[in-house]
């Protein structure tokens, strides 16, 4: 709450006991949310706040129209014209009463000043015997409206009011009629110069409107540096609020560089998997930076071990391969990890082939070689056999020769015999060879 409604609500302080002053400031909140305005219809600007202690004061006021228009009750008993100025206070009151409500407080309190005026005038008009002597000293009565203008009006007003007044005054008692003793008075007494009978209510006017003027004028130098001071405050509980902020600020910028400082450090030593964790910090976006860039030198550093590995494998497959073309034995592959390892798996089946392969062709040419000595001794016993045949139709064909030639072919048989075996040896290893693992 600033100092300006703390100003508004001393209008209701008093002095009474603790439990006494607790029930007369519930009774002044119940009335002040009657008469007027909600608190919030009003800003936080000095203006506002002082349009906001006029309305609390205008409050204060209707209660005290009520009691004074009870006090002057009993006096229009007997003189029914007073009953005119009661109730004119009273309704022209009541319209102050709703503007205010209405948070028109310059308009309200001009209501009640008018409506205070009206029941002057109307009670010096209704004279039924003019002006008396009895009667001057109600023209000092609209000192009452000069001095509540000076505290529910702006401070501008104040002159124009305490003119309006002494004009007001004038007005009246120029072009009323007189009661025939104040003439006379007039007459003796001031020489024929109605001035000196109205010159007090003249001084009463000026110097009240002065003084409401000061009183004016000190409240809203007073509102002013309560503002000020508020203000200050204000800037002082800021300041303070920024201080703590930096220094916040600071502490979670020495933390965020901390966490920066160690996964450089880390980074650095080769661990590529450090990354700085920060979260509601300043230099998240720098940690997030640092974070992106280490995965991607981690990922290059992957693709360059890979590749470092890739190029022993090949180093190796490729010692192996040339073991292998130049007739070598095929060496054992360490494992890498790589694709190169499925490539020794082929080029093992291509050595395993190729050696079958060379198995086979050794098989094959001593089975033709095989076949060929078998072929050429079955020549020779076909040969033997016609040579017999042909003797023997001949007649030339002699005993011994018959014994030579069965023995030769017998030779011949067993030779054959032993090349078919051969030959199904060498047909039983292929077969072996054929049969791929």
């Amino acid at each position: 709450m600033n100092n300006q409604s703390l100003l508004s609500q001393k209008t209701f302080d008093t002095s009474e006991p603790r439990e006494q002053g607790h029930l007369f400031q519930r009774i002044a909140r119940a009335w002040l949310r009657i008469s007027g305005p909600p608190r919030d219809r009003f800003g936080s600007s000095l203006e506002d706040q002082e349009r906001l202690r006029r309305s609390r004061i205008l409050s204060a006021l209707f209660p005290f129209i009520i009691v004074a228009s009870l006090i002057a009750a009993p006096t229009a008993i007997p003189v029914s014209t007073y009953w005119f100025p009661i109730a004119s206070l009273l309704v022209l009151s009541s319209i102050a009463f709703l503007l205010n409500r209405a948070a028109l407080v310059n308009l309200s309190g001009l209501s009640i000043i008018f409506a205070i005026d009206s029941a002057l005038v109307i009670l010096i008009v209704t004279l039924p015997t003019g002006i008396r002597n009895s009667n001057i000293p109600d023209f000092d009565l609209f000192l009452i409206s000069t001095l509540i203008g000076g505290i529910i009006l702006p401070r501008r007003l104040v002159p124009f009011l305490a003119l309006f007044h002494i004009a007001l005054i004038v007005t009246l008692f120029a072009f009323f009629p007189h009661d025939p003793l104040l003439t006379e008075e007039i007459r003796v007494n001031q020489k024929g110069l109605a001035y000196g009978e109205i010159s007090d209510a003249w001084l009463l006017q000026i110097v009240g409107g002065f003084i409401a003027w000061l009183n004016a004028r000190s409240v809203d130098r007073a509102l002013l540096r309560a503002s000020k001071a508020e203000e200050l405050a204000q800037a002082q509980k800021t300041l303070q609020e920024q201080v703590q902020q930096q220094m916040e600020q600071k502490e979670r910028l020495e933390h965020g560089i901390a966490i920066l400082k160690e996964a450089h450090a880390r980074f650095s030593n080769g661990d590529y998997r450090a990354r700085a964790n920060l979260l509601d910090n300043e230099l998240a976006p720098l940690a997030f930076s640092f974070n992106l860039m280490a995965e991607r030198l981690n990922r290059i550093a992957q693709t360059a071990q890979e590749h470092t590995r890739l190029e022993q494998a090949f180093q190796q497959l490729i010692a192996i391969q040339e073991g292998v073309v130049y007739g070598g034995t095929l060496q054992p592959f360490t494992p890498t990890g790589t694709v190169v390892d499925r490539i020794y798996l082929w080029l093992k089946q291509y050595y395993q082939l190729r050696q079958m392969y060379l198995h086979l062709g050794a098989a094959i040419e001593k089975l033709r070689l095989a076949l060929t000595r078998q072929r050429t001794l079955l020549a020779q016993l076909a040969s033997a056999l016609d040579q017999t045949h042909a003797e023997i139709r001949l007649g030339t064909h002699s005993p011994t020769a018959s014994l030579d030639l069965v023995e030769k072919a017998q030779q011949l048989c067993g030779q054959v015999e032993e090349q078919g075996k051969t030959c199904l040896q060498e047909t039983k290893q292929l077969d072996q060879l054929l049969k791929v693992p």
